[in-house]
């Protein structure tokens, strides 16, 4: 899912603070701004979002911290924007099922989509964070947007089970095991070690999925 981010709608949150003036001025402050937010979701990922500075967000952009203020007002809206752009990603991704596939594979297609995008900047940052880490309203509609992903997921494995894609189990906790063990792949994976993500991803899948799978007529 590398790149779509740039594409999200645009929420109130991220918008506060722009300038007016033409289509362009406009495309490049946006431009600016997804710049800098990607580069804090890197620090917060790197350093840990409660020990993170903007400080240290500025130095790595290469810029004064008050120039940072020209595009965030402060370290909880960059972490809420962070969030919003993961979220409504997963969103996309959940929005466009193709209904000629069966539960199983919709999930299947689900999470290997949900691997590679929390092993982005943004996708890491939400989930290396805890809904403890936002202020009180963006902890709300963090949550709410979570708690959305989760119950679009299990109305997935539902229909794999009406379809007999997906043998008759509890839904939840198939669905929070998976989300536990693909969540594991944002503190752990390395690019750079010796097996790409997307084997890693297809390994995670035939080992959670062969478990549910009916038996093969």
């Amino acid at each position: 899912m590398s790149g779509t981010a740039t594409k999200s709608r645009v929420s109130p949150e991220r918008t506060r603070g722009r300038p007016r003036g033409s289509t362009g001025s406009r495309e490049k402050f946006d431009q600016r701004r997804f710049e800098v937010l990607q580069t804090a979701a890197r620090v917060f990922n790197t350093k840990g979002f409660q020990i993170a500075t903007l400080e240290d967000v500025a130095d790595e952009l290469g810029v004064t911290k008050p120039a940072l203020y020209y595009y965030v007002r402060s370290k909880d809206e960059i972490l809420f924007a962070c969030a919003q752009l993961a979220l409504e990603e997963l969103e996309t991704a959940l929005g466009r099922p193709d209904k000629a596939l069966s539960g199983l594979e919709r999930l299947k297609q689900f999470f290997r989509a949900y691997g590679e995008m929390i092993c982005e900047d943004f996708g890491r940052c939400l989930v290396l964070t805890s809904p403890r880490d936002y202020v009180q309203r963006m902890r709300n509609r963090t949550v709410t947007g979570r708690r959305a992903i989760n119950t679009m997921v299990r109305a997935i494995v539902t229909d794999g089970i009406k379809d007999g894609s997906i043998k008759r189990c509890d839904d939840r906790l198939l669905v929070f095991a998976m989300f536990d063990a693909f969540n594991g792949l944002a503190r752990w994976f390395d690019p750079k070690g010796p097996t790409p993500l997307n084997k890693v991803i297809e390994q995670y899948l035939t080992l959670f999925l062969d478990g549910v799978r009916t038996a093969r007529r």
